[in-house]
This record gives C-alpha cells, structure tokens and sequence, in this order.
C-alpha cells in the first residue's frame, strides 16, 4: 500500500516538473509561484496523485500504472479547476476597460493562471 502510494506521488512530482518546465519557457510567468500558499498546493497535488493511487487499489506489482494515475491526478484536478472557473459573459456587452485583478486562488493555481 505505502509503496502504491510512493509511486503515485512519483507520477505527481512528474507532472508537476513537466508544469514548472513549461512555465521556465513562459514569457509571463505567473507572480503567485513564489508565494508559500502556491508549494502548498503543489505539495497537495503532489500528494493527491499518491491517494489517487491508493482509492482505485492499485498493487505496487505494477508500477507503471501507478505512476501513470500519479501523473493524471494533477491534470483532472486542473481540468476540473478549468471548467469551474469558467465564466459565463455578462448581460450588456464586453467592457475593455481594465480591472483591477483579484488575488489569485485556490482554482486560479489549480488552472494555470
């Protein structure tokens, strides 16, 4: 179980390094990756790829799928993230008029913004 858990927190720790590399060649990288509630998430999604593994009972004779789940926990949580955030247009028309930006959230991390 423990060893289940350890290869789904590898598969995190990939995707998220596959996240960090592709915001390295990013122009605008975001503000909010050095703030210590943004590695907190990172930690909790790192850890959620390991308790992915765990809640679907994958044995640790094969690890390539463990690792694989590991990897995909982040990405869903991201995709859902996504879609929550997903906003709906306003009545009345698109305003070009700048606005002032919100600190970013839970979500907005979980997105990629």
């Amino acid at each position: 179980m423990l060893s289940s858990f350890l290869l789904g927190v590898l598969g995190g720790v990939l995707s998220e390094l596959l996240k960090f590399h592709s915001m390295k060649e990013s122009p605008n990288r975001p503000a909010y990756i050095r703030s210590p509630f943004y590695w907190v998430v990172t930690i909790l999604m790192v850890l959620a790829g390991g308790g992915l593994v765990v809640l679907q009972g994958i044995p640790p004779d094969n690890p390539w799928l463990a690792i694989n789940v590991g990897i995909t926990a982040p990405l869903i949580l991201k995709g859902l993230a996504t879609a929550a955030s997903a906003k709906t247009p306003t009545q009345g028309g698109v305003s070009f008029t700048p606005r002032e930006r919100s600190k970013p959230g839970v979500i907005d991390i979980l997105a990629g913004r």
